[in-house]
């Protein structure tokens, strides 16, 4: 017998919920419309691909009693089935680590376009043409290194959205425009010099440069937030934003927050943006012709 739609979700899987979909998109883990109980589970391409989608049974006492995976047989259920019961622990949450889990083990379109990359490095480069070519579109990696004293110019205004607060923990997002990764490190290595982002305990950065030619560079730091980084980076990636740096301060308030901080982290990050104005507004298709109620 199905759960009532109207059953009240127990607040673990509600910031859970809102975490992953904030990390991952809106809809990576969304509820049945007939079952409180049954969820599907979606992670992006990016995460996992060939694209998988679970259904998973999620019972009212949980995180005390495991979730379960009602898709037996289904392409890729039986390695999302032994990864769930790998990472799950009574009592602790665990959808973040079972995406992450099937990233490790299906992979996704980052990786795949990794070991294309791989592959058509491997082959022998073509005779050197007579006539000059623009170099195609890549992603250059460069490291966030100390500045030199060249790059010791003044900085220019940031983009200070609001504090987040979240059970004591303070996110503080600002953002700001840059045009190329000297220049994103010497605002890193400015902005850090204020007294009281010392005093944070992860200042956590991120830029993604678009050149004309189509060419990516980008970087980011942890700062001793694992994965943190990363993730704002493919936040970044996800909102295509372009010629931006992004550094979130984050205040530990004594109450860890698992992977609800990636979601805080997210959210701060989306609104300086917003208020930065390096976000295009996009309309939804599926928003036409529906009427205001």
């Amino acid at each position: 017998m199905s759960a009532p739609r109207d059953q009240p979700m127990n607040d673990d899987l509600s910031d859970e919920i809102k975490a992953l979909n904030a990390i991952y998109g809106a809809e990576c883990l969304i509820s049945s419309p007939s079952d409180a109980n049954v969820y599907t589970l979606q992670p992006p391409t990016s995460v996992v691909s060939p694209q998988l989608r679970l259904r998973l049974y999620i019972p009212p006492t949980y995180p005390q009693h495991a979730p379960t995976i009602l898709d037996a047989g289904s392409v890729g259920s039986a390695r999302a089935d032994e990864v769930l019961r790998n990472v799950w622990r009574d009592g602790e949450v665990c959808f973040y680590d079972l995406v992450e889990g099937l990233r490790e083990v299906l992979g996704g379109e980052e990786r795949e376009e990794e070991l294309e990359r791989q592959t058509s490095t491997s082959t022998p480069p073509p005779p050197p043409s007579s006539r000059e070519t623009s170099p195609p579109a890549a992603v250059i990696m460069q490291p966030l290194r100390p500045p030199t004293p060249d790059d010791a110019a003044a900085a220019d205004p940031w983009v200070l959205a609001p504090a987040l607060t979240e059970k004591k923990t303070t996110f503080l997002a600002r953002c700001i425009g840059v045009t190329t990764a000297t220049e994103a490190q010497r605002l890193i290595t400015s902005i850090l010099t204020d007294k009281k982002l010392q005093k944070a305990t992860h200042n956590i950065s991120a830029y993604r440069i678009v050149r004309d030619n189509g060419s990516v560079i980008q970087d980011n730091d942890d700062d001793g937030e694992t994965a943190a980084g990363s993730r704002l980076a493919h936040l970044l990636q996800v909102m295509e934003v372009k010629n931006v740096l992004v550094v979130i301060s984050r205040w530990y308030g004594g109450i860890k927050l698992g992977p609800d901080r990636f979601r805080c982290i997210n959210t701060a990050a989306r609104e300086s943006l917003v208020l930065g104005g390096f976000v295009e507004e996009k309309k939804s298709s599926s928003s036409k012709g529906k009427r205001k109620k």
